[in-house]
């Protein structure tokens, strides 16, 4: 506890100002946030005194402070990684000799307060040649470390053993690294929370100060390249970034410079790191030096990558040869590809016919809705809450619809399920799905929430929209999602008290009570028609019975038009003993009514109808199909079918097509419910494992007729040849499914079976690799990975590791990331002699690693992934690294090499008829001639590869094909035939949402701009 945890908490508690309290005190503010930040070590005396006495802090609180006296003491021990390993003993530089221990330390200090695991101790120690009697000397080492620490006189006890490894416990001054995480979380809140830049820029400079060169930069090789060590590079590569935006937005466009330039030499082709120098030195008056820097950096990466410079590298440019560059902090187009501008969305539900009542409340929505006045700058929020059945959802989709002409730019609709047996929708899920309703693609929806907000409010910002948003639990989920302009609106519908966006959004609160006599009346007779005519005071008990409550006048109404308890007298007698139907609560006793009412309709259900009725409780996605309610129930098509149109009659089950069912989120949860108490936990369970074990055969089936040469890394059983019926094919099946998919993953990975989360993720890799729908996947993949975790399937765990690495690679562009998991997984897959998972790994990492400009070390791991291939005779394994070496190979210009390893690879794609590998081989090789000045025989191989993924319709590969015929035209001056191509890239890589469309656009979007440097550099 600090003298500024202390103070901090005080303003908590009093509610005053950082301005308040330095008032009180006669202290200036800087001085207080200082001291609360923790950017102060020693402030005055009487600074502190005043302090104090302002606060009122009393003793106990006083004793709570470090009795350090005036001057702070240096920390017995403080241990330095942010360069050479450093230990130091109360202020002493003490040498620790053993390299084994001082690896063992860095690795213990890296990881410091956190467990670390025996196994990545010895991968962190030896890498691959570990030795016989290894654990034994991980206890050695341990113990003699311990033993250096207790003749330092700074306690042995600081190294605790858990059952899992070993932790180090260290306090925030005792480590540089764990100093400089603390000051640039500072820093980070400084900046983007609290808009405090001259805070943020002081804590940044005292965070990156720290850094002496490369962490742990005197360990063995292999120990650098540690994924953990990696992911410390990757923080200060975030903080000087962030720290560099913030300082050139300020005019301190040398200091920038300066901490861009100490992390340049580690990634020297990173394109945000790049643009960010070459407006530091532009405005630094080093315009021909800024020049020079790119025009070294494109030929780098079309010699090392084979690509053009992205959109941020060239609009930092423009800016630079335009003469544009100044104090602002970079600025570049953000706007996703595959995103049409003229994409209107409209997923209001449909209107109910027999809407009736709720007069004064749709009187109250539209005045505030023509009150314009009060908002200015953010949406308009209708809150309409009440609770279960009582008609929230009716009355939102009623009025949205009586309003949608005033928002001709969409309507959007999304379920937060806050009262279902669904998890709990967050709003990063309701930006997920809004944002793919806007038109992005699923490959270019942020990871990262904080990104995803900037997106969707940055695409609403000039549009009006109204937004549903149904069944909220909180105001956190709603906020994110109000549109920052006047001419949108947001209507929510909660069960909970959402009064906080009264307060601080200005919502209009919209209390639903039950219908009036009146209208529940009208309603019943109404819905009932005239087939049913009864007395006034029939329909008045009935209504009674019932609550008032819509949802269960439209239940009730629903019994008696089907005639199960014969006219409307008899049904009200049958309802007035309702009490004995209502063993479930399912919201307190104002739901009493309709619990008896879907108990009426439950029990009047034939025995098989009311088991499936119970079954359906358990389907984890929104809605299921035929085919799956089949396997969920384990009957045939047809008697699930008949069972099912019973349900749909009985207004137990909504049919949303021919074959696709879903249902109310309380009948959802009165069934799941009802099938707690009456089937057994084992009819439950193989119920479940029956319909998830449905997603995991037919999503097998598909994928292999999809990508037969994909390959399964955790264990499925074989399966015959793969069938699909002629009625649709498995791509149209898949896409259908896919939300149903994702959340059989997670819904297994919660309840079991445990497998089935990473086998189906394993078997829909190439699926949602070739769709990009890298969100999902990613998901999915981390999902299963905890799952394999937690029942310690090793194997599985590494395939997660696998298929997470490929999801950063290929759709994400987070090459540390990726690099991180697919260094695990070949490890793992290493140990446990997977060899074709081993493989697969290594090649993936090799790409990697070329992609970012390490090209020794991307050979080495395609080598190894070859001679494993090789080995096992997994000829489909290689023939595709011999095309990565192609690539890798033609890009280092060695041409015989690659030439000779792309002809191999063709050969064997002909031996195993895999068209779309002899596409790649024919494309590379054309990659391969055209770096080599063959321009003729590159168009040749180019051509052939165009021929073949058009014949198959790869359009990804198509379009890759397409860019790079383009490119080599515009180098052999052929510019109008070069764009042409380029255009017809485009826009296949627009439709299929693929992240490279923003980087051929950009070519498209400038007057040649490349050609454009060289004319001004000769004049």
């Amino acid at each position: 506890m600090t003298l500024g945890d202390l103070l901090l908490a005080y303003r908590k508690r009093a509610g005053i100002t950082q301005q308040e309290l330095a008032g009180r005190a006669g202290v200036s503010i800087r001085t207080l946030r200082d001291i609360e930040q923790g950017m102060v070590q020693r402030p005055q005396a009487r600074s502190v005194r005043k302090l104090v006495e302002a606060a009122g802090l009393s003793a106990a609180e006083l004793e709570l402070l470090p009795a350090a006296g005036p001057r702070q003491k240096d920390p017995a021990l403080r241990i330095e990684l942010l360069g050479p390993l450093t230990l130091r003993v109360r202020g002493r530089a003490v040498d620790l000799k053993p390299p084994m221990q001082r690896r063992l330390l860095g690795l213990l200090t890296l990881q410091a307060n956190h467990v670390v695991t025996h196994a990545d101790i010895i991968d962190f120690l030896w890498g691959e040649e570990i030795p016989d009697t290894y654990p034994n000397l991980v206890h050695t080492h341990v113990s003699r470390l311990r033993r250096f620490f207790d003749g330092l006189g700074v306690g042995e006890e600081l190294i605790s053993r858990t059952g899992a490894g070993y932790r180090l416990t260290l306090a925030t001054g005792q480590s540089d690294l764990l100093t400089f995480t603390d000051l640039a979380t500072k820093a980070a809140a400084a900046h983007h929370v609290a808009d405090e830049p001259e805070e943020a820029e002081r804590a940044y400079q005292k965070a990156l100060a720290l850094w002496r060169g490369q962490t742990l930069a005197d360990l063995a090789p292999h120990a650098l390249h540690h994924p953990v060590v990696v992911a410390v590079s990757q923080q200060r590569l975030t903080t000087v970034l962030d720290y560099a935006d913030l300082a050139l937005d300020r005019g301190h466009h040398e200091a920038a410079l300066q901490r861009l330039r100490e992390v340049a030499h580690a990634e020297p082709l990173h394109e945000g790191l790049n643009a960010r120098i070459l407006l530091a030195l532009a405005a630094s008056g080093e315009r021909a030096a800024a020049l020079r820097l790119f025009s070294d950096l494109r030929d780098r990466l079309r010699d090392s990558l084979g690509i053009q410079p992205g959109p941020e590298l060239q609009g930092a440019y423009l800016r630079t040869l335009r003469r544009q560059a100044g104090a602002a902090a970079p600025q570049f187009d953000q706007r996703p590809s595959g995103l049409r501008a003229d994409h209107v969305p409209a997923e209001l539900p449909p209107d109910i016919a027999t809407f009736t009542g709720r007069t004064r409340q749709v009187s109250e929505l539209n005045a505030y809705l023509a009150d314009v006045d009060g908002h200015p700058t953010a949406a308009r929020v209708s809150v309409i809450s009440g609770t279960a059945g009582v008609g929230k959802t009716a009355l939102a989709v009623h009025w949205s619809h009586h309003v949608r002409h005033r928002f001709p730019d969409g309507q959007l609709f999304y379920n937060l399920h806050g009262h279902s047996d669904h998890a709990s929708r967050t709003a990063a899920d309701a930006l997920t799905g809004s944002l793919l309703a806007l038109g992005v693609s699923p490959a270019n929806v942020p990871l990262d929430v904080d990104a995803r907000l900037a997106l969707f409010r940055s695409m609403t910002a000039n549009r009006r929209m109204l937004l549903m948003l149904d069944n909220a639990t909180s105001p956190d989920q709603v906020r994110p999602l109000i549109p920052a302009n006047p001419h949108s609106a947001v209507v929510v519908t909660s069960r909970n008290d959402l009064s906080g966006l009264k307060v601080y959004d200005d919502a209009l609160i919209v209390e639903l009570d039950t219908l009036s006599d009146e209208e529940a009346a009208a309603l019943l007779t109404k819905v009932l028609g005239p087939n049913h005519t009864t007395s006034p005071e029939i329909v008045a008990e009935l209504a009674r019975l019932c609550a008032r409550l819509p949802l269960a006048l439209r239940i009730a109404a629903a019994n008696i038009s089907r005639g199960a308890y014969g006219t409307v007298t008899d049904y009200v007698a049958a309802l007035r003993e309702g009490n004995r139907l209502t063993e479930l609560a399912i919201d307190g006793t104002r739901n009493a009514a309709v619990e008896a009412a879907f108990a009426l309709s439950y029990t009047a259900l034939p025995p098989p109808a009311a088991r499936l009725f119970r079954l359906l409780g358990l389907v984890p996605g929104a809605d299921v199909s035929l085919e799956a309610v089949a396997a969920l129930a384990g009957t045939s098509g047809s008697a699930t079918a008949a069972m099912l149109d019973h349900l749909v009659r009985a207004h137990l089950v909504q049919r949303r097509s021919p074959q696709r069912y879903q249902m109310h989120d309380l009948l959802r949860l009165f069934a799941a419910q009802r099938c707690a108490a009456v089937d057994d936990e084992h009819e439950r369970d193989n119920a479940r494992t029956r319909l998830l074990t449905y997603y995991l055969d037919t999503a097998q089936r598909a994928t292999s007729i999809l990508y037969p040469g994909m390959l399964r890394l955790c264990g499925l059983p074989e399966q015959p040849a793969a069938t699909w019926p002629a009625t649709s094919g498995p791509a149209a099946w898949l896409e259908v499914e896919r939300a149903n998919l994702a959340a059989s993953v997670h819904h297994a990975a919660e309840r079991g079976p445990k497998a089935i989360a990473w086998q189906l993720t394993d078997v829909l890799r190439g699926y949602l690799w070739r769709n990009y729908d890298v969100s999902t996947w990613a998901a999915m993949a981390r999902a299963g990975l905890e799952a394999a975790q937690g029942e310690g399937v090793q194997q599985a765990e590494a395939a997660m590791h696998y298929s997470l690495g490929a999801a950063y690679r290929y759709g994400l562009r987070d090459f540390h990331s990726a690099w991180r998991h697919l260094e695990q997984a070949q490890r793992m897959f290493r140990i446990l002699g997977v060899r074709d998972g081993q493989a697969a790994a290594l090649d993936s990492l090799g790409m990697v690693l070329h992609q970012a400009g390490e090209t020794d070390r991307a050979l080495a791991a395609l080598g190894a992934s070859l001679d494993i291939c090789r080995q096992q005779g997994f000829l489909v394994g290689q023939a595709k690294v011999l095309c990565n070496l192609g690539l890798v190979l033609g890009g280092a210009g060695r041409f015989e090499e690659a030439t000779r390893h792309l002809t191999e690879a063709l050969s064997l794609a002909h031996r195993l008829h895999d068209r779309h590998m002899e596409a790649m081989a024919q494309h590379n090789l054309g990659q391969a001639c055209q770096r080599h000045g063959l321009f003729g025989q590159a168009v040749q191989h180019y051509e052939r590869a165009l021929e073949i993924r058009d014949d198959i319709g790869d359009a990804e590969g198509k379009a890759t094909t397409l860019d790079d015929i383009g490119t080599l035209l515009q180098a052999t001056g052929q510019h109008a035939s070069g764009r042409s191509y380029w255009r017809q890239a485009v826009a296949i890589l627009e439709d299929l949402g693929h992240p490279r469309a923003v980087e051929v656009r950009a070519r498209l979007s400038f007057d040649d701009p490349l050609q454009e440097y060289d004319d001004a550099r000769s004049r």
